[in-house]
C-alpha cells in the first residue's frame, strides 16, 4: 500500500504483505528503470524496505522470471517473464486489433493524428497511430511512447476515469516526474481531471508541447477504463466548434470499441 510518503506502508485487510511489496517493486521498476536499469540503492530507497527484505524479495523475483539482474553489478530490470505476462494479457482483449478500424476511420474524417493509448502502471503507452491526410501533420507520439498518467489528452482521459483513491496514489508518486513538464503540476492536473469529468472528454491545450492541441476520451469494458482514444492538431484546427465535432466522432468510436470489447 502506497502512502502519502511513496513508501511501502501497512497491508490492506485480507491481503499478503509479501506479495504487496513484491508487486511494489515490480511497479517501481516499470516506472523508473530504462535500459540503464534501476540501482539497489534506489529501489530500496523508493520502496522504504529493509536491506534484508528487499534483498530476499529481488531473488524471489528473479527465480520466477519477473525481475532481471546485470551481471556482476546491483542493477535490475524487468524480467521478460513479466512483459510476456503482459503481452498475453493484451492479446486476451486484442485491443490493437479492435480498435484498427476506429483509428482509420478517424483518420480520414479528421485529416489529423489519432492515437490509442493504454494504462501501463503509473505511465500511458501509445501503442497505436494513424496519421491524417492533412499537410500540417501532428507527430507528438510514436508507437512506443511512454508518459506519466495525466500528461497528454489520451493519458488524462484514462486517468480522470480510475478511482480517486487510484488518482491521488498516482499523483503521489508521479510528482518528481513533472519536472519534465514545466507547464504541467499535481494541482493543474488535478483540475484538469475535474474538467474531464464534468465536460465528457479530456482536453490538451498544449500542456506538452506548445501550439499542439488534444482531445481524447476513454474506451471502457464493464465500466473500467482500459484504453483511450486520442486525436491531436495544431491549436488553428482546435477551435471550439471543430474540437466538438471531433470528441463527437471520438465518443461514437469508442462507444463501439467498448460495445465490441465486451462480446469478447
Amino acid at each position: 500500500m502506497v502512502q502519502a510518503s511513496g513508501k511501502v506502508g501497512s497491508t490492506p485487510t485480507g491481503t499478503v504483505r509479501s506479495v504487496n511489496r513484491a508487486l511494489e517493486i515490480l511497479h517501481i521498476l516499470s516506472f523508473n528503470a530504462s535500459s540503464s536499469g534501476m540501482s539497489f540503492s534506489d529501489l530500496q530507497a523508493q520502496s522504504g524496505l529493509s536491506k534484508g527484505t528487499l534483498h530476499r524479495l529481488l531473488k524471489t523475483l528473479m527465480l520466477a522470471g519477473f525481475v532481471e539482474q546485470a551481471a556482476g553489478s546491483r542493477v535490475y530490470y524487468l524480467g521478460l517473464e513479466f512483459l510476456s505476462l503482459g503481452e498475453r494479457a493484451a492479446n486476451r482483449l486484442d485491443i490493437r486489433e479492435v480498435t484498427r478500424p476506429s483509428l482509420d476511420r478517424l483518420a480520414t474524417a479528421t485529416g489529423d493524428t489519432v492515437m490509442l493509448t493504454i494504462r501501463s502502471g503509473l505511465d500511458a503507452v501509445c501503442i497505436n497511430r494513424r496519421v491524417g491526410a492533412f499537410p500540417v501533420r501532428v507527430l507528438t507520439q510514436n508507437i512506443g511512447t511512454r508518459r506519466p498518467l495525466g500528461i497528454g489528452s489520451g493519458s488524462l482521459a484514462l486517468l480522470a476515469a480510475s478511482a480517486d483513491e487510484d488518482i491521488n496514489s498516482v499523483l503521489l508518486r508521479i510528482q518528481s516526474q513533472l519536472v519534465h513538464y514545466p507547464n504541467l503540476s499535481v494541482e493543474i492536473i488535478r483540475q484538469s481531471i475535474a474538467d474531464t469529468r464534468e465536460r465528457g472528454y479530456a482536453f490538451n491545450p498544449g500542456h506538452v508541447l506548445k501550439g499542439m492541441y488534444g482531445v481524447g476520451v476513454c474506451i471502457h469494458l464493464n465500466e473500467s477504463p482500459v484504453a483511450a482514444l486520442s486525436i491531436a492538431a495544431n491549436y488553428g484546427r482546435m477551435n471550439m466548434d471543430r474540437r466538438l465535432e471531433i470528441v463527437n466522432l471520438l465518443k461514437q468510436e469508442a462507444a463501439k470499441v467498448s460495445s465490441d470489447l465486451s462480446t469478447r
